[in-house]
């Protein structure tokens, strides 16, 4: 991710600490270079996720939807993980890894 959407990332996750609503689009790729969607929009209280894998050739293909109550920032030595944490439902929880 460029560093101009990694400051954009920061806002969202800023604006999700203060209450305020906002709303983003995270694109991962897959190693053979699929895209995959992830949008979340905070109304204010809660996070809607919702997931779109049906661009990754190799993955198995569908929209998922979920409610969440915050964010986890995990930081290791090696990287930083952008959790999605209180969710409705079991999904694959992770928004974002950044490598250092």
């Amino acid at each position: 991710m460029g560093i101009l959407k990694i400051k954009r990332f920061s806002e969202f996750l800023n604006n999700v600490e203060k209450g305020q609503k906002d709303n983003i689009r995270v694109v991962r790729y897959t190693e053979e270079g699929d895209p995959m969607l992830h949008d979340l929009e905070f109304d204010g209280e809660v996070i809607k996720s919702t997931s779109d894998t049906r661009r990754d050739k190799f993955g198995e293909g569908s929209i998922n939807n979920t409610t969440c109550t915050s964010i986890e920032e995990v930081e290791t030595t090696e990287r930083t993980d952008y959790i999605l944490e209180g969710c409705e439902n079991i999904i694959d929880n992770v928004i974002l890894v950044t490598w250092k």
